[in-house]
């Protein structure tokens, strides 16, 4: 529809035109799901000026934004927001909705503007589930990079379940080289492409995380160097020395992306000898065509005798193939 709002409006019977006498609200409305496609506007045989009204019209409230009567839908109970496919300026779409109320937050192909979010303002949030879009060029990958700092920098202390997904293994992204504010975060999904030696620094950071899924690659950047110096030891004391690497994970998952064999082995390794320094930990995933190396080099882990590690717990964990 040229105006989405009209969509929250009652329909008048005599003139089957949006009620506009009365602003509709929402009270008992907790979840709302919006997905959107390409507007005709927005095809390729119109013009820009008609874009850029487009644009306007789905965007924010204010004076350029055509509304029913000039009023905007109430959401005063909303709790959980899902918006697929926005074409438009996400950023100010937002504003429309009680950010302060969010507990849930789902975020998928939202390109528009999305650089210039910060969850932040989200400061009820519990789950956030956020699909990173890719930079408009290729040399703006360095947003991506930033714009996953600043979420791991922010100071959401609700925040139990983060799941951040990038559209590329090409674009890698590097994490803050600072302490994390994600103190409380339980559950982690970074479908962005690491190193396995991320995953200490990732438990050193979130000591109360319970499950932790990574993918796992050999593209080489200029990230994956940073990264690599940010878990230096004269940075992060005891990182790769402490026995206890977390005492609250009971998850992981990893999942090798374009390994080469000699490369899987290794990750598997750096993988089970994490594992070894997780008492915690219950259950290991990976692609089942790794799961026998996997649990190969566990065993081969509890053969080394470690200083200052007790592997036993490895005795009893369980090993399971990734969905794919």
């Amino acid at each position: 529809p040229d105006n989405i709002w009209s969509q929250f409006f009652g329909i008048n019977g005599a003139s089957g035109n949006p009620d506009i006498f009365t602003a509709p609200d929402f009270v008992c409305l907790r979840r709302l799901r919006l997905v959107f496609g390409l507007p005709r506007c927005l095809r390729a045989s119109d013009s820009r000026r008609k874009a850029r009204h487009a644009s306007r019209q789905h965007a924010s409230p204010g004076p350029e934004n055509t509304v029913v009567n000039g009023i905007y839908p109430v959401f005063p109970r909303l709790e959980s927001l899902t918006v697929e496919h926005y074409p438009y300026n996400i950023l100010l779409f937002l504003e429309n909705f009680p950010r302060a109320r969010l507990r849930y937050l789902e975020l998928r192909k939202c390109p528009h503007r999305f650089f210039e979010l910060s969850l932040g303002v989200f400061t009820s949030l519990q789950t956030a589930i956020i699909d990173v879009p890719r930079a408009p060029h290729a040399s703006k990958s360095e947003d991506e990079e930033a714009w996953i700092s600043r979420a791991f920098a922010e100071k959401m202390p609700t925040l139990r379940s983060l799941s951040l997904v990038t559209s590329s293994i090409l674009y890698q992204v590097e994490l803050p080289s600072q302490h994390y504010n994600l103190n409380q975060l339980q559950h982690l999904h970074l479908g962005i492409s690491m190193r396995a030696m991320e995953i200490a620094k990732l438990l050193f950071e979130l000591p109360q995380l319970r499950s932790l899924y990574l993918e796992i690659t050999n593209v080489m950047s200029a990230a994956h160097e940073y990264l690599s110096r940010s878990v230096h030891p004269k940075k992060y004391p005891g990182i790769f020395t402490r026995a206890t690497l977390s005492s609250s994970l009971e998850e992981l998952a990893v999942r090798l992306v374009d390994l080469s064999p000699h490369r899987s082995r290794r990750a598997l390794s750096k993988t089970a000898y994490a594992a070894a320094r997780i008492p915690s930990i219950l259950r290991i995933s990976t692609q089942a065509e790794y799961v026998d190396d996997l649990r190969a080099t566990i065993v081969k882990v509890q053969a080394t005798k470690l200083p200052h590690v007790d592997a036993r717990h490895l005795d009893t964990v369980q090993l399971h193939s990734l969905v794919t």
